[in-house]
């Protein structure tokens, strides 16, 4: 991003500013509380098939959302710019603004975004033939909140997430195989990167040939030892989503059993950070202005703080967390995580991948799939995986499902690696699709249910 670019982000900023100060002075006094948010988000998606563009999309995203606590109830309303007018009258105000008054949107400015170019995806000299997907999702964001309980704050954000899908053939059947790349701060979406493209893609179509080599399928039941941030996102859907604020204060049997002492072993700690410098789901402010930090989730297998948003802050009587997010200005904002962290351990990566007499399964990536929060019961496809037989050879194996119980799951615990890896997923909650960070060593689990195809 040019110097150019930079001065006319921090002046779009304090535009939106205005326009959520304004918002909040036309609720007069009559409310308990009022909030208030501006956003101007871009975003492009730039899809190529086998080094031909096959689709550009820009979204331009502009709008102000209220949020207001009256007589002891919420109400919501998102604004587009050319609805902006009648928002006096929403919230009760007499009257309606003067012409142009507090009205003057921010005009849009370059994002600055150069997409790679679809020829330097190709990995060349690769074998067999394979076909390559790749989809580049560029954002630039800028937000504004104010709120009559002292919060004024703004923030930007941009960065580039780019995955890619290889298919190779074999047998007639086709296999597929995913890696993605992560960019984010001031110069994202650039001419310079931190990564080559090609090396990205080359991953991808090796893991694509390993799924078509796989052949062990059925049911099993042996040790797992997770990759780093797989182990992190097993965890983020076991534990980090009971902890969020809404979630937390069900009444479910799980979150009961989770909330007593001594149900999580006393080796795991986890925590939230949004203020990590390269995590998708880091942030200076979230989408009520209050300053991202770090939340103990757990520590040594006790609970820490739930994350909570302005609503279940004040509903549930939790500590502000700073974790209110939303998809955008149309979306009430909820507590969610922004980045789920497990610190390194002490053992020797390699120790943990000793098979047993049954095996062991070696998970590169966790894939889709659910935790029930009333019962505890997770189902979830595993991605880059492999089998180490008894006798030490890796065997890949595809379309893995992992099933179970969250509580006996966790209790499984046996041993934290001293590496650290992280990635970049997506995670929804009432239809809001949010970007996550992961970041963990690798962990053992003693035995987990598994199936192969």
């Amino acid at each position: 991003m040019t110097t150019t670019q930079q001065n006319a982000s921090a002046g779009a900023t304090e535009d939106l500013l205005g326009m959520a100060q304004w918002a909040v002075e036309q609720a007069g006094t009559s409310a308990q509380y009022v909030q208030a948010y501006a956003e101007r988000t871009v975003e492009v998606r730039v899809e190529c098939l086998d080094g031909e563009v096959l689709a550009t999309c820009v979204e331009p995203r502009e709008g102000l959302a209220c949020m207001v606590l009256q007589d002891g109830r919420w109400r919501h309303r998102a604004f587009s710019v050319a609805e902006l007018p009648s928002l006096p009258r929403w919230l009760g105000a007499e009257g309606t603004p003067a012409a142009g008054e507090a009205l003057a949107w921010p005009e849009p400015h370059a994002t600055g975004f150069t997409p790679v170019s679809p020829q330097d995806w190709l990995v060349q000299g690769a074998a067999p033939a394979h076909s390559l997907r790749t989809m580049e999702d560029f954002t630039t964001r800028a937000i504004a909140v104010v709120d009559t309980a002292g919060v004024r704050a703004s923030g930007h954000s941009r960065f580039v997430r780019r995955r890619v899908e290889a298919t190779v053939e074999s047998g007639g059947n086709r296999y597929r195989g995913l890696n993605r790349w992560l960019e984010r701060g001031p110069l994202a979406g650039g001419a310079e990167r931190d990564a080559v493209p090609q090396d990205v893609a080359r991953v991808a179509v090796e893991h694509a040939h390993d799924s078509a080599r796989a052949e062990l399928g059925g049911r099993h039941r042996t040790p797992v030892v997770f990759a780093p941030s797989a182990a992190v996102a097993l965890l983020h859907e076991l534990v980090g989503h009971a902890l969020e604020g809404d979630n937390f204060a069900m009444q479910s049997d799980y979150i009961a059993e989770l909330r007593r002492p001594g149900a999580l072993p006393a080796s795991l700690t986890m925590y939230d950070d949004a203020t990590l410098p390269d995590g998708y789901g880091s942030y200076d402010i979230d989408d009520e202005g209050i300053a991202g930090t770090t939340t103990v989730l757990v520590s040594q297998g006790e609970l820490g703080d739930p994350l909570s948003s302005v609503r279940t802050a004040r509903r549930h009587d939790y500590r502000p967390t700073g974790n209110g997010r939303r998809r955008d200005y149309r979306a009430l904002p909820l507590p969610r995580a922004s980045n789920t962290v497990v610190p390194r351990g002490t053992e020797d990566p390699a120790v943990l991948l000793a098979p047993s007499s049954d095996g062991l399964l070696h998970v590169g990536c966790l894939g889709a799939g659910m935790i029930n929060l009333r019962s505890g019961e997770f189902h979830f496809a595993a991605l880059n995986c492999a089998y180490i037989t008894p006798d030490g050879h890796r065997v890949p194996v595809r379309d893995v499902s992992l099933v179970g119980d969250a509580l006996e799951t966790l209790a499984r615990v046996e041993g934290t690696g001293s590496d650290f890896g992280g990635d970049s997923v997506t995670c929804g909650k009432q239809g809001q699709m949010l970007g996550i960070g992961l970041f963990s060593p690798s962990m053992r689990y003693s035995a987990l249910d598994w199936s192969a195809a």
